[in-house]
This record gives C-alpha cells, sequence and structure tokens, in this order.
C-alpha cells in the first residue's frame, strides 16, 4: 500500500513538473532527466524547506539538549542537501518557483502543526517535535528510495541514494537523541 501511495504521489508531481518543463527553456542535458527524476527534486526540495521552521523552534523549546543540537545540524544539512537538489533542477533546465513548497503533503508539517508545536515546552515540546521530525525524515528516506530505484538520471538516482542513507542515519541519531 506505501508503494503505491508513493507512485500516485510520484505521477501526479510528474504531471505538474512535466508542464513546468514545456513552460521553461531546457537546458541541453534536460533530456537525460525524467519527470520521476524532476518530481522527487521538486518534492525533496519542498520537503527540505517546509521542514525549516520546525527545525527552527527546537533550539528555544526542546528540553533534551541533543534533540535541539540534531535540529540545529538538520537545518543547516536540509540547506545544503537544497543545494544540491537545486543544482540538479537546473542541470535538468528546470527554473522558477517550485510549485510544491505551498503543499501539505506527508512528512511537511503543516502551519497548524507550527503553531500547536509553538505553544509547546520542554518535555511536550519534545515528544510532539519528535513526531513531526520523524515523520519527515521517514518520507524524505522513502522518496529518495523510490527516485534511486525508479529515476532516470544517474546524478538524480545518486544523490537519492545518498539522500536516502543520510535521512536514515538522521532517523538513527532521532531515536537516540529522544531516548536521552
Amino acid at each position: 500500500m506505501r508503494w503505491f501511495v508513493v507512485c500516485l504521489v510520484v505521477a501526479v508531481l510528474a504531471g505538474c513538473s512535466s508542464a513546468e518543463r514545456d513552460a521553461g527553456t531546457p537546458a541541453s542535458s534536460a533530456e537525460a532527466f525524467t519527470t520521476t527524476d524532476v518530481a522527487w527534486l521538486q518534492l525533496t526540495d519542498a520537503l527540505h524547506a517546509r521542514a525549516r521552521p520546525l527545525l527552527e523552534l527546537a533550539p528555544r523549546r526542546a528540553a533534551g539538549r541533543s534533540l535541539a543540537g540534531l535540529a540545529v545540524r538538520l537545518g543547516k544539512e536540509h540547506e545544503a542537501g537544497r543545494g544540491r537538489l537545486r543544482a540538479l533542477l537546473a542541470e535538468a533546465g528546470i527554473t522558477g518557483e517550485n510549485p510544491h513548497l505551498q503543499h501539505d503533503m506527508p512528512g511537511m508539517p503543516t502551519a497548524a502543526d507550527l503553531k500547536a508545536l509553538a505553544r509547546l515546552r520542554d518535555g511536550a515540546f519534545d515528544r510532539r517535535f519528535a513526531e513531526l521530525l520523524r515523520a519527515h525524515l521517514r518520507q524524505l528516506v522513502l522518496v529518495a528510495n523510490g527516485e534511486r530505484d525508479s529515476g532516470g538520471a544517474a546524478a538524480a538516482r545518486q544523490l537519492a541514494g545518498t539522500m536516502a542513507r543520510e535521512h536514515s542515519d538522521d532517523l538513527a541519531e532521532l531515536d537516540r537523541a529522544v531516548a536521552a
């Protein structure tokens, strides 16, 4: 069932991204990138961007210093990851605003999530923050594995494999931080 949902999301996103590609001026190497690649790059970029406000809350509100430290590290790594994703989008000839930044999709903390979380402190904050971050990281791993296994462009598949490993490691670190 989970694989079906991933395929459905990728198919929907691929439709959005193919229309965007047609509207832009593709780079000469854009033909190596499939709609699956573009959809993954855009979705992952949006997932990273939408996690930023979540990660910024932890240093001021978390009771656990290891959880706060993880949030700071992930904030920096997510920005670096966005740079890698955007570089591949540019290589694919995709320009303009990411159409998925405003979507509420699995793994993306919503405005309501963030508002509720901002009212919490200490242990209550830590528990809810960990739930939201875990959902975010699991979604990143899930879509990265889908791209790694089904993408077209070697550069996108390679980045997806790297990100799947990194975010799996982040999940393990989250578990350790919650246990601390």
